[in-house]
């Protein structure tokens, strides 16, 4: 496929998910876009999925809610820490307590 084919893929994928966010690029922030890309590629999620996952992200760190995304979600970012200063124990315990926390809201 030639470049100028393939970014312009690219650019209709992305005009496709903001719209599907009903936001544009730029109200969002790195980390949102970060979790985007992961979805599509890492765990290949259609563009619609990785939308609405990433949506209810976004809903989820806001200061009022107080959910098992949110903890999920401050886990995440603790259990990151934990693996580049190679806390493998307390990134165990992290993991851990995300399990027990989602076995309990179910």
């Amino acid at each position: 496929m030639p470049i100028k084919q393939a970014i312009e893929e690219l650019i209709d994928l992305a005009n496709k998910i903001f719209e599907e966010l009903e936001m544009t690029f730029e109200e969002t922030n790195e980390i949102e876009r970060q979790i985007i890309a992961l979805l599509i590629r890492k765990f290949g999620y259609s563009p619609e999925q990785a939308t609405a996952f990433a949506e209810n992200l976004i809903q989820s760190t806001a200061p009022q809610k107080q959910d098992v995304m949110n903890a999920i979600i401050h886990r995440g970012i603790d259990g990151h820490r934990q693996y580049q200063h190679e806390d493998y124990e307390g990134l165990r315990h992290n993991i851990t307590e995300v399990l027990i926390t989602v076995q309990e809201d179910n």
